[in-house]
């Protein structure tokens, strides 16, 4: 409308006439053509006929079929989401009380352990003390057994000696009398 306005304006510029008559010759081939609007009117429905049934109803069912896949996979993902929390807590739990039995097993053992160096030591004590026993007996049979070969040995040599001064021999038998009879007094 603009450009047919400005060209009347022109136009009246250069021919001088007036803008109402240029306006109403421009207009004037106007007029409303049912026909033409029935026509139109009908083309403009079939179009959107088409339209809608072969773009804007695939489209839509498209759009559901997208939102419904999208809401499947968020509420898998929130359902994956809670099962990895519950795995993850009962792999805590089972941290915990592996961590709690490893303790109980090192406290166990410890006092085990404890109780077997007690045991041990005890035991070691025991056979230590019974050694020295044991040895001091051996000790003493020794030392009586040494006393007794020492006696004997002096006692023969006090034989000879005496065979010796007295200048006779002396039996057997009044040697072992003599030898016994000295061993028993000590």
């Amino acid at each position: 409308m603009n450009i047919n306005f400005n060209m009347v304006v022109k136009l009246n510029a250069h021919r001088g006439t007036n803008i109402d008559e240029e306006l109403s010759k421009t207009f004037s081939g106007l007029s409303f053509n049912w026909t033409l609007f029935v026509f139109s009117l009908i083309v403009l429905m079939v179009v959107t006929a088409i339209i809608t049934f072969l773009v804007y109803k695939p489209l839509k069912k498209m759009v559901k079929e997208r939102q419904k896949f999208i809401q499947e996979n968020i509420d898998a993902s929130i359902k994956a989401k809670d099962e990895a929390l519950k795995i993850q807590e009962e792999r805590d739990l089972k941290i915990i009380e592996a961590t709690n039995q490893a303790k109980t097993i090192i406290e166990n053992a410890r006092a085990e352990s404890e109780r077997i160096v007690n045991t041990g030591a005890e035991s070691a004590k025991k056979k230590v003390e019974m050694m020295l026993e044991q040895a001091e007996i051996l000790i003493s049979k020794r030392r009586s057994q040494f006393d007794k070969e020492q006696k004997k040995i002096v006692m023969e040599n006090a034989v000879e000696i005496a065979k010796k001064i007295i200048g006779r021999e002396i039996k057997d038998s009044d040697n072992i009398k003599l030898i016994n009879e000295v061993i028993d007094k000590t």
